[in-house]
């Protein structure tokens, strides 16, 4: 008795509303509402599942805490130029400048806009020779490789980790030499295929990947702008991938053979080391995320149907109450 006493005196917090008389009995427009809401229902849930399967990604950014002397740049690239008319060298903040014509492979090439192949499409006999002269570092024929007309750049080298300045210029333009380039016979234009900071990896895609650029005059200079960001990814199974991303902002500038004593054609890298490492998380979400999502989402459905089974009844029958809405209640008076 005392603990039936007590469930009673607890039916005065009953927060949940009970179900009317009239909601009781099954009619057509619930019918189709409820239909509608099942659908709705199903498509949310189908929805919700597939974003809890999906791998989510967080970024988090801090101050890059790591000491490195050096970063490693990889590039891939083909300039309609002759290899023996090209020099590639990198000049640092520091002061120092690399010669990198011998520490990268050139390897002659035919130099085409529309196709992505890093060898051209030579067929002749004696070209492929030259190249593969020039792919393994053993001497070639100058000549076949000025009538092929470009030259393939590759490799990875390892630079100061500081702001530096990638020049790829001519003989006799921007640096001392004993021999100058014909002016008839410079033309940057080029082709990018690969062009990354840190290790190299194939799969990854970089802003310049697949980029090209037509020069329309012996005498102009193409510059990127480079902002390098250090970038780790952990993967879901706790798998550190260490490497950089970077943003590039392009410009060229043409000018005539008189200005050229003042200004030196090519195609310059120019790039900064920000402070700023991003940190790329991949995880999952919890199973009681998904619960929680689901049951707001199912609960939300069904109290917004029901606001519209109301109006579209308080609509129908322009705001009158059902004669038949109190029926049960006053047969239980009469009886009493």
């Amino acid at each position: 008795m005392p603990l039936r006493h007590l469930v009673q005196k607890a039916a005065i917090f009953d927060a949940f509303p009970k179900v009317e008389a009239d909601n009781q009995q099954r009619s057509e427009k619930g019918g189709l509402l409820t239909i509608i809401l099942v659908c709705f229902l199903v498509f949310f849930t189908y929805g919700e599942f597939t974003e809890y399967r999906r791998l989510q990604t967080k970024y988090d950014f801090k101050v890059d805490n790591t000491i490195d002397q050096s970063l490693q740049i990889n590039m891939d690239f083909t300039v309609a130029m002759p290899c023996p008319l090209l020099m590639v060298h990198v000049y640092d903040d520091s002061g120092q400048r690399m010669h990198l014509t011998e520490a990268l492979k050139l390897v002659p090439a035919e130099f085409s806009v529309g196709t992505a192949s890093k060898y051209g499409s030579a067929t002749n006999p004696k070209y492929i020779h030259e190249i593969i002269m020039a792919a393994s570092g053993k001497p070639y024929d100058t000549q076949i490789a000025n009538d092929m007309g470009a030259c393939r750049i590759y490799g990875s080298i390892q630079a100061n980790k500081v702001a530096a300045n990638l020049h790829v210029t001519s003989l006799g333009h921007g640096y001392h030499s004993h021999e100058h380039t014909d002016h008839s016979l410079m033309n940057f234009t080029h082709r990018i295929d690969e062009f990354s900071f840190g290790e190299y990896y194939p799969s990854l895609v970089n802003p310049l990947d697949n980029s090209v650029e037509i020069s329309n005059s012996h005498f102009e200079a193409f510059q990127y702008l480079i902002s390098v960001v250090p970038t780790t990814y952990i993967d879901v199974d706790g798998n550190v991938l260490l490497t950089n991303q970077y943003a590039v902002t392009d410009s060229s500038k043409t000018f005539t053979e008189h200005e050229a004593p003042r200004a030196v054609p090519g195609i310059f890298f120019k790039y900064d080391i920000e402070s700023i490492s991003v940190v790329v998380r991949e995880y999952h979400a919890s199973f009681f995320d998904f619960l929680v999502r689901l049951c707001g989402i199912i609960g939300g459905s069904v109290v917004t149907m029901g606001f519209i089974y109301r109006t579209i009844k308080f609509c129908w029958t322009g705001g009158k109450e059902d004669p038949n809405l109190y029926a049960p209640v006053h047969n239980l008076m009469r009886r009493v």
